[in-house]
């Protein structure tokens, strides 16, 4: 499944989008070869995502709330490690730029950045100790 850039906001388009995310996805610096952190999204709207970065060793994890609206996606953070990027009752949002099987492309709000995440399978899923 694809999903155009700027895809009509109407109700049937944000649960089909949701449907899309549904899964386990690799944060990867090489094409989705390894991964350095994992986020997964589940059918009652909640993620969980878990990792760890180079400059820190300690892993790190965070759960919380996934809401969609036309092609922008929110996180809304109810908890998380110390170390995770968002602490417990904030908020970051992207825009979903695409979305197939196997590739989540999505634009940083602030930065303007592009990233992509790629599906792996939930047996995949390695979160550091």
């Amino acid at each position: 499944m694809f999903l155009p850039l700027f895809p009509l906001p109407s109700a049937a388009h944000d649960a089909t989008l949701h449907r899309a995310l549904l899964g386990l996805w690799c944060n990867s610096e090489d094409g989705g070869r390894s991964c350095w952190a994992w986020d997964e999204f589940h059918a009652d709207g909640r993620f969980e995502a878990c990792g760890r970065t180079e400059d820190d060793p300690r892993p790190f994890h965070g759960t919380g709330r996934v809401d969609i609206s036309g092609a922008r996606m929110c996180y809304t953070v109810t908890a998380a490690s110390e170390n995770f990027w968002l602490r417990p009752g904030q908020r970051y949002c992207t825009d979903i730029v695409a979305i197939d099987a196997l590739t989540h492309r999505y634009r940083d709000l602030d930065t303007q950045a592009e990233f992509t995440l790629y599906r792996r399978a939930p047996g995949d899923k390695h979160c550091p100790g």
